[in-house]
């Protein structure tokens, strides 16, 4: 071949040597070393417990649990989760005797750590309520990257908060399991609590 004739031949051979590279690098087993570390909850903050006492992260924290953040005015959402989540420890009975289900309020304005117990009450034994002054509930919040909004007022003067709806699951060391979206039914967080146990 004469000139730059030989040209195209090689950029064929480069091109097909790449691919080959490539396809073997694909095959290769990964690379053996630790499991990436799992997201952790950062950060202090204190809450209201139901009989209105004064409680730090720090004395919440370091047990198995789902943590849902809501407001005792939700229509749907909340007591939906909630409803589901409490089915679902049933469902799995002794396996998770231990774990428990967090539900932080998002709205100070409304709900006191009376209204909240009361609340809490209606989905069994394993649900915690924990409330807030507005530092308090953003601190948690920003702890957990939860979203929560007071929307305008209604014609009655009632408004509405919108508000993340995933269910966290963590484990003893405060590592995130899992982030069980909303709309879970019972059957699916008590899947996410077998497959992390």
């Amino acid at each position: 071949m004469t000139g730059r004739a030989w040209l195209p031949w090689m950029v064929a051979a480069l091109a097909l040597l790449a691919g080959l590279a490539t396809a073997l690098w694909r095959g290769l087993p990964p690379t053996p070393g630790p499991a990436p570390e799992r997201p952790r909850v950062s950060g202090e903050f204190t809450l209201l417990d139901a009989s209105g006492q004064r409680v730090a992260w720090s004395q919440l924290n370091h047990r198995r649990q789902l943590v849902f953040f809501g407001f005792t005015n939700c229509p749907e959402a909340c007591p939906t989760t909630l409803m589901n989540a409490s089915r679902a420890l049933a469902e799995s009975g002794s396996a998770e005797r231990d774990t428990r289900i967090l539900f932080i309020s998002v709205d100070p304005e409304r709900d006191t750590p009376q209204a909240v117990g009361a609340y809490v009450r209606n989905f069994g034994p394993a649900v915690t309520g924990m409330t807030g002054d507005a530092a308090g509930i953003a601190a948690a919040a920003a702890a957990f990257h939860v979203f929560y909004e007071k929307m305008p007022p209604m014609p009655d003067g009632g408004y509405m908060v919108n508000h993340s709806a995933a269910l966290f699951l963590l484990g003893t060391s405060d590592d995130m399991l899992e982030i069980i979206p909303y709309g879970a039914t019972a059957a699916e967080i008590a899947a996410a609590l077998a497959r992390n146990r």
